[in-house]
């Protein structure tokens, strides 16, 4: 093939390619104006099932066949884009075929799945909507947070947490944060349906209940809510009343590995409570800062009443420091802290809560600051998922008052006493007890503060 021919060949394969392309262009103006069609005629079909006493028997068969008839249009350009045209021409940048934003977030399915309980009925309540949207959306959240978490526990779980690793776990745990306080928010909308407009509906949703939420009882088990910390309903397991699919999967995650264990277990590979080749031992150092603390707040209570006949004002002053002294001390003691653990007052190892309070103390040190942020964020955690069942219950509250729950519960009372029990980082959050003035912490010695100072060579990093 001679220079000219070539030339010849190229242009036409080039216009062939243009024209491709403008065609193709074309073709997908038309199918984008066909699927906004479609979804309007599919949302007016929705009204027309919620209210069908609203409109004419042939208003609905003209709209059902006129979706059918958009749906063959779009069929029959999407099979020129395939066929006559070829699936490359429309990849353009991606090498993928394309996208529709409908179909890629399934919105068929889910703007289809707000079915109306007193529709059933023949009389479709208005607020039912707002109530099942609001349901839906914290089921989605629920979701997105054990995803998170779930991504949390599989880096954890491991013998060796690469340092890396504790910056990408510290943004799972900052997200479930901001997913909490936005589930919090959305009481403001639910609130929006006052007490009145609630009952329109109420009796058309017995059984069913918030109780029954096998999501939100898989998070809890994934946190590491303990069986026993349970609010039992009708003294009956919480499983009970969820479906026997759902009782599985809640169950199995009762015997799994939690958040709560990997945290314990990495909290463990803490290195320098004791720094060999050195005096350094954390506990001792920090015990001897707190005797010592104390015993300046004894003296100066004395030397302020110096002189004095002493008083019962006096006496309780000075029991106060002692019994602070006591609950430090107790923090030290590795078989009182232990017997706490079998009371269930405390649940954390002794070696973990050692951990937790050097991270706390030293948090300022480079090393020590990430896992800080941690511990802070499981704290926050915790927090806000006690501020979102104390949202819950003031608004079942303002609902109903003292009634009887949709699934049979007692409803505020039940909620309420289950407020305080979900907490899992108990021990984490209660670190700030245990703290002293920075200018009474025990200094680090120069060995220990230059490994705190930069980042963890391998064998090191393996510990935590």
């Amino acid at each position: 093939m001679d220079s000219q021919q070539h030339a010849s060949t190229s242009q036409q394969l080039f216009l062939a390619e243009s024209e491709a392309k403008e065609v193709g262009t074309r073709v997908d103006r038309i199918i984008d104006g066909l699927y906004y069609k479609l979804e309007f005629l599919k949302g007016h079909q929705r009204l027309i099932e919620e209210s069908p006493n609203s409109y004419p028997k042939e208003e609905a068969e003209k709209t059902q066949k006129a979706i059918l008839d958009c749906e063959t249009e779009v069929k029959g350009y999407e099979n020129i884009k395939q066929t006559s045209l070829g699936p490359k021409q429309y990849r353009g940048r991606s090498q993928h075929l394309p996208v529709y934003y409908s179909d890629y977030l399934c919105l068929d399915d889910i703007l289809n799945a707000q079915k109306l309980q007193s529709a059933k009925y023949g009389k479709p309540e208005h607020h039912e909507m707002l109530f099942i949207i609001i349901h839906q959306a914290f089921e989605l959240w629920f979701k997105q947070i054990l995803y998170e978490l779930e991504a949390v526990v599989v880096k954890m779980e491991g013998e060796y947490l690469p340092e890396k690793d504790i910056s990408t776990i510290l943004h799972h745990l900052e997200r479930i944060i901001e997913i909490q306080r936005l589930m919090i928010k959305q009481f403001d909308v639910l609130e929006t349906l006052s007490p009145l407009d609630f009952m329109d509906f109420r009796d058309y949703l017995f059984p069913a209940s918030g109780f029954q939420s096998w999501q939100f009882r898989l998070l809890e088990n994934l946190l590491g809510l303990q069986s026993n910390r349970r609010v039992q309903y009708e003294r009956k397991a919480y499983h009970t009343r969820l479906s026997p699919e759902h009782q599985e999967i809640v169950q199995k995650a009762e015997s799994g590995v939690t958040l709560f264990d990997v945290v314990q277990k990495w909290l463990e590979r803490t290195p320098f409570l004791k720094e060999e080749g050195t005096s350094f031992d954390f506990l001792r150092h920090y015990m001897s800062a707190v005797d010592t603390m104390f015993n300046e707040d004894k003296n100066v209570v004395l030397s302020v009443n110096e002189g004095r006949e002493e008083t019962d004002e006096l006496t309780k002053e000075l029991e106060r420091i002692e019994e602070n002294r006591k609950n430090f001390m107790s923090l030290f003691d590795e078989e009182k802290h232990n017997e706490q653990i079998q009371q269930g007052s405390r649940r954390l190892s002794y070696r973990a809560t050692q951990a937790a309070l050097l991270i706390n103390v030293y948090q300022e040190e480079p090393i020590l600051h990430l896992p800080f942020k941690i511990l802070q964020s499981l704290t926050l955690i915790d927090e806000l998922f006690t501020q979102w069942r104390s949202r819950h219950v003031l608004m079942v509250h303002r609902m109903i008052g003292s009634k009887v729950g949709t699934g049979g519960s007692s409803g505020y009372w039940y909620l309420r006493a289950t407020v305080e029990k979900g907490r899992v980082f108990t021990d984490i959050g209660n670190m700030s007890t245990y703290l002293i003035p920075r200018n009474k912490v025990p200094s680090l010695p120069p060995s220990v503060k230059s490994k705190l100072a930069y980042a963890l060579d391998h064998t090191n990093t393996s510990q935590l």
